[in-house]
């Protein structure tokens, strides 16, 4: 089966399908644009499920022979996708989530690029951080340059991205988290796919601007709700929270050589971030922010 048909014809079908109503660099969606771009959004999952299937029955095992273009379609199909979770719809962000996991699906039962896929959803995870910490885009582009990702990738997604905050990267992590769930339930922790994950994100979260929460917290003395942007950044670090809890505990997993992972560099991160997230959250004014939080994180955790 050739890559580059198959990326070719995945990228066709986003295209067509979330263009029309995403045109626009800031998009107003009405009554009848939801509805026409869930409709659209439900059929490309479903076709993505059905191509998965169709890889999965396949007799011949052969995986899709890799094209040069393939990094450029898979660019193109995130940039779209992550563009969604920027609209402040649940409805539109739950669908982009959901397909955004079953084109890791694909990737992964293909055999091919889904390493690339990682590291570009990472990149998108880097970049929003600096967007919703306000950097300049000079510095933020100076932070990304030594990516896994080459520039041209970037700058396909960074025009995508200009009004990203909170609420968008909350999604990103929701859907690293629900890849690494698939990785256990369908791919029964394949060892090689879950050191390209842990490396990714470990090196994406290692190089996201956690120092400038700190700056804020102690330039105002303590957060106000707003200086996390309303309930979004509350609903990011209690995501992040969750997410460092289920990588934690496949970090503590063994490999089929009996190697244990819990050496891997992410602990540390871990260890350093977790104290620093609750800290955050629970210095936000006011005794009922302060009692919802503790409840958000409750479930949460």
């Amino acid at each position: 089966m050739s890559g580059g048909s198959t990326y070719s014809r995945l990228h066709r079908l986003i295209s067509d399908s979330v263009r029309p109503c995403t045109a626009a660099e800031v998009v107003s969606l009405t009554k009848e644009k939801e509805k026409e771009l869930l409709a659209s959004l439900s059929q490309v999952l479903r076709q993505i499920q059905l191509w998965t299937r169709q890889l999965e029955s396949d007799s011949d095992d052969d995986e899709l022979s890799a094209q040069s273009e393939d990094h450029r379609y898979l660019s193109n199909i995130v940039a779209e996708l992550v563009f969604l979770l920027t609209l402040k719809n649940r409805y539109v962000q739950h669908l982009a989530v959901k397909i955004l996991v079953a084109i890791s699906g694909f990737l992964a039962t293909s055999g091919s690029n889904w390493g690339f896929f990682i590291r570009f959803l990472c990149l998108c995870m880097e970049l929003v951080a600096t967007n919703a910490l306000s950097f300049s885009s000079a510095s933020s582009t100076a932070g990304l340059e030594n990516s896994h990702c080459n520039s041209s990738s970037l700058l396909v997604v960074k025009p995508r991205l200009k009004n990203a905050g909170w609420s968008t990267l909350a999604e990103i992590v929701r859907v690293l988290r629900s890849i690494l769930k698939c990785l256990n339930q369908d791919f029964e922790y394949d060892d090689n796919l879950a050191e390209v994950y842990l490396d990714s994100v470990y090196y994406s979260l290692s190089n996201m601007p956690w120092d400038s929460l700190d700056v804020i917290y102690n330039s105002q003395n303590s957060f106000s709700v707003d200086a996390l942007d309303d309930a979004s950044g509350v609903v990011f670090l209690g995501n992040l929270i969750q997410f460092f809890c289920s990588m934690v505990e496949q970090c503590g997993s063994v490999d089929d050589a009996g190697r244990s992972q819990d050496e891997h560099p992410f602990f540390g991160l871990v260890t350093n971030l977790v104290p620093k997230l609750f800290y955050w959250c629970l210095s936000m004014q006011g005794q009922h922010v302060i009692t919802c939080i503790r409840q958000y994180f409750r479930h949460k955790l």
